[in-house]
Order: C-alpha cells, then structure tokens, then sequence
C-alpha cells in the first residue's frame, strides 16, 4: 500500500512541508509520529506531526541527512510506507502557564502539542531558536496560534541574537514564571533547558531524540536512560521528564552515528547533482 502525496510546499532552502493522506489521521494523538519510509530503498525515518485532519496529517521535514534530502529533491506523488500513529502521546493537562521551546525543526511538534494544551485552557507561549535563517520556520502560523512567540537565532540573521539558554532566561527575566517548559529539537539543547528549569524549579518535559528504526521497541536501537532505567523512546517516548533524563547518554548515541550520516549526506549530495546533470544534458 502506498500514501498519496497531497502537497510538498518547499519554505526554505533546506526545509519542506509534506502532506500526506492517511484514514488513521483521525487516530493520531497529540505528539505522536509516524515512522517514514518513502521508498523501497530509503530508510524509515520518524516524523513528527506538524498539522492533523481527518484523513490526512502534515510534517515538517528538516534536510539534516540523506534520506531528508533525497525526499526534497526526488519524492513526488506518493509514499512508499507509513507506520502511524507511533509513540506514546504527550501528556496534556491544565497546567497553567506553558512555555514552548523549540530549536530548528522541534517546532513542529511543539505546534502540535501546543495546540493541545491551548484547548486544555493553558496559556501557551513559544521562543524558537534557529542555527540561522534558514533553520527558522513557521513564524507566521505560530504567531497566529499562541500569546506570544520570540524569534532567535544563534547568529543573529534573524530576530534577536542568542541561543537556547540565552533565550530561556531571557523569558524568565521579563515574563511571569512558567508552570511548565516542553523543549524539542535537540538533545543538547533540552540538556540546557533541562538545567535552567531545575535551577528555577519548573516542570520540564523534553522530547528525546533517537534513532527510531522499527516504532515497535523490537530493534532497541532508541534506547534512553530515563532515571537511571532503559526506555525506549520509539514506544515509552518521545516525550520524558527532563529532569529525570540521561542527558550525557542520549547526546553520546546520537553523536555516534554522525559521522556516518554526514559521509551519506556528502554521498547523496554528489549523486543528486550527477543526475541533474544528466537529466539536463
């Protein structure tokens, strides 16, 4: 069974949304993801939800490797495989004052939860931190769903100069204390997040990133330290109490494949430009 592709909207240089159409959208909670495979040679990669209706559910898809670019460059009308929805929802609650904080593409499943939380009577605010310009997205819609959203980016090119620890106390410093902070994007970054909201004493839960092969705990490859006992972050996750993380352990795991990854991405890079240039030729 294939996926139809309803709308690939490019929004940056190096990012893309991507709707699909799927009968168990209806299905999908707040912070769940799907497991992606766009073709039969491509490898499944997790996404997270950015937008969901009854037949249908939209993803904010970062190029950060090789199968992300390819998808950019090459996927036109259809999806190969969808394992969906995947994970276990975030809990939504009334919590009072949330604070979201989002680093490159983690503001798509920010949206998605904060959605939620809004609806649960939270007063829900969002900073979102980018490398650069180009890792900023979605500023407008944000803008129209929540109080107040912040721009950053950690050189300056767009909104105010700062990073992620920068930008969270910024907000302590000229805002009311938040009830709680959710973070996404980055597992340093939600290691920094996780150090300011201890400090503050604030509530934090954090999206882990992890390399999510199967989505059904079978393969053990996501494995988290959470309170210092194993969790699988494609089943027990994505989402965990910041506080309670092995943060050094899950930023060790994920550096450890990086150097792979770069080398497929150059790989790939080189193969994409052959093929232009045969095609134009």
């Amino acid at each position: 069974m294939s996926y139809k592709v309803l709308r690939k909207e490019k929004i940056t240089p190096s990012a893309f949304l991507l709707e699909v159409e799927d009968e168990r959208a209806k299905k999908v909670k707040p912070g769940q993801y799907a497991l992606v495979q766009w073709n039969d040679e491509a490898e499944p990669i997790p996404l997270s939800f950015l937008n969901v209706s009854e037949n249908s559910y939209t993803f904010l898809v970062d190029v950060v490797g090789r199968t992300t670019l390819e998808m950019m460059e090459l996927l036109e009308d259809e999806i190969k495989f969808i394992e969906a929805p995947c994970g276990s929802p975030f809990p939504v609650e009334h919590y009072g004052k949330v604070l979201l904080i989002s680093k490159n593409w983690g503001i798509a499943p920010l949206m998605n939860v904060g959605r939620a939380l809004k609806e649960a009577g939270n007063e829900v605010y969002l900073i979102h931190v980018g490398e650069n310009e180009e890792r900023v997205y979605l500023m407008e819609e944000a803008g129209e769903e929540f109080g107040e959203v912040l721009l950053f980016t950690e050189d300056g090119s767009m909104g105010e100069e700062g990073n992620t620890e920068w930008a969270f106390r910024y907000f302590l410093e000229n805002y009311d204390k938040p009830d709680l902070v959710v973070s996404a994007g980055s597992n340093l970054d939600g290691q920094i997040v996780s150090k300011v909201a201890k400090e503050k004493g604030i509530k934090h839960i954090a999206m882990v990133n992890a390399h999510i092969l199967d989505a059904n705990g079978l393969c053990l490859a996501c494995r988290v330290l959470v309170e210092d006992k194993e969790k699988l972050a494609c089943i027990d996750g994505p989402w965990f109490e910041g506080d309670k993380v092995n943060w050094d352990y899950a930023i060790q795991k994920e550096a450890f494949y990086r150097e792979e990854e770069d080398k497929a991405l150059k790989e790939a890079i080189k193969q994409l430009r052959r093929l232009k240039a045969k095609r134009e030729g």
